[in-house]
């Protein structure tokens, strides 16, 4: 992997909650003006459309971390996590995957996230336009990322991380940290074995998601994600062409945040 944080965006939140979320405000009359029905990307011959992506968004936002839904970079990487649960969903199809307990799961999960929103109604008024969007039509759509879940943090348990994978992956990432202007990184082997643990369920989930992009045919629509993208704040600056985020929090120093 040329980029030690490619995953990091998807990688992290694989191996705690699957997803961070995003929010974007410009779905109904996005400056772009790209149709709902516009492809963005097809994943083994399954299409997702721009309001798919806006969707997400939107569902993402509700029910996990807001963002903001100017910065190209984020609004990408939600993109791409989208792209990843539908190789996963599809991995899980050929797996023929079941869990007696989902349906329970998914139930107790439905109706908690039914109370979230009416609080949300009450709290944040800013974003009340997003939840009202999410609240008319989620389920179908979180059912699938709570499926994707459930079948990730499976598989990626079964994999496989020594010590020297560890190594190799801080060694990597502190220098890429060192270059992007935050020099000081703690050496390994004074990392906590929290800060440890994060790293091997990064790998983990990297080297999972690896092996479905191999074995994956996705296409993405570059000119009408380009478009959208070229349409928010100028001022968030050029989005690189992986759209990486976040890796563990291991500053010199520091402890895990």
């Amino acid at each position: 992997m040329s980029s030690r944080i490619k995953y990091g965006f998807y990688a992290a939140t694989l191996a705690f909650c699957f997803f961070a979320g995003w929010a974007c405000d410009k779905f109904s009359g996005n400056n772009a003006g790209i149709s709902s029905s516009q492809i963005v990307a097809t994943v083994d011959g399954k299409q997702i459309t721009f309001g798919q992506w806006m969707s997400q968004m939107d569902l993402l936002r509700v029910f996990e971390t807001p963002v903001d839904p100017g910065n190209s970079q984020q609004v990408k990487g939600v993109l791409e996590t989208l792209i990843n649960q539908e190789l996963i969903l599809q991995a899980a199809q050929k797996a023929n995957y079941s869990d007696p307990h989902f349906d329970e799961y998914l139930k107790d999960k439905l109706n908690q996230s039914d109370m979230r929103i009416k609080d949300q109604k009450a709290k944040l008024e800013e974003d009340l336009a997003a939840v009202k969007r999410v609240e008319k039509n989620y389920k179908d759509a979180y059912q699938k990322v709570l499926l994707a879940q459930g079948f990730a943090s499976n598989q990626i348990s079964k994999i496989e991380v020594s010590d020297k994978d560890m190594k190799i992956w801080y060694t990597q990432y502190a220098a890429q940290a060192a270059a992007a202007g935050q020099p000081g990184m703690r050496p390994y082997s004074s990392l906590t074995s929290d800060i440890k643990k994060e790293i091997k369920q990064n790998i983990q989930a990297e080297k999972f998601l690896d092996q479905l992009q191999a074995g994956g045919q996705v296409t993405r629509n570059d000119d009408v994600i380009k478009k959208y993208l070229d349409s928010l704040s100028p001022s968030q600056g050029v989005l690189d062409s992986t759209g990486a985020g976040q890796a563990p929090q291991v500053q010199a120093g520091s402890s895990k945040q």
